[in-house]
């Protein structure tokens, strides 16, 4: 982006004054010092642990193969963060709020629940995870379901949950394989300087 705005700057002074001296010439762009942007982005959290659960009942019962929770966890590797827990559990508002309340107890940073979003009868993770929650954020919700909607129609029927346990960070994804990884992708890794203002700095 330097090197742009340095060339563009060159240009237009050249084409200023070359009607006043036709030997003008540029002679020299070079970047000396580059800050922030993609590059300069922290890549490695490695002091981050987490927690992934699939909910499905047809899973939970040996009938098909966990993908979602997989690919979430092979993207919170690509960040260093170290998966410490990843079990399957049915759809069930007991079991998904115990796994909660064990994250918390074994001080896991991140909880992520794959699955039970949607609207069918027996989708409850939302309903599960919301009276344990002491804030939501709606801003990662809305970003989730704006990603997802550009590239699926449906994505607006997701209820994808994102809020705080304490100083634990509880996102709620959707259960497909595409779908979780598109959230994933939507939220990280901005969403982990949560962490800086959960510990108290400023933004």
């Amino acid at each position: 982006e330097a090197m742009h705005a340095a060339s563009v700057v060159a240009l237009t002074m050249y084409d200023m004054l070359k009607p006043l001296d036709k030997g003008i010439s540029i002679e020299q762009i070079k970047l000396i010092e580059k800050r922030g942007g993609k590059s300069d982005q922290k890549t490695d959290f490695s002091e981050l642990s987490a927690a992934v659960i699939v909910c499905s009942d047809s899973i939970a019962k040996g009938v098909g193969e966990d993908k979602s929770g997989k690919v979430i966890i092979g993207k919170l590797e690509r960040f260093g963060i170290q998966v410490l827990d990843y079990k399957v559990i049915p759809d069930d508002s007991d079991q998904i709020q115990s796994a909660a309340n064990d994250a918390l107890a074994l001080g896991i940073d991140i909880l992520i629940y794959t699955g039970g979003t949607g609207l069918s009868p027996r989708d409850l993770t939302p309903e599960s995870l919301e009276p344990l929650l002491d804030r939501r954020i709606p801003g990662i919700e809305e970003a989730i379901r704006s990603y997802g909607q550009q590239r699926v129609p449906t994505a607006m029927l997701s209820r994808s949950v994102a809020g705080t346990m304490g100083k634990m960070l509880v996102l709620a994804l959707p259960g497909s394989a595409a779908g979780a990884g598109e959230s994933m992708d939507a939220v990280f890794p901005a969403v982990l300087h949560a962490f800086k203002v959960l510990s108290g700095e400023r933004h």
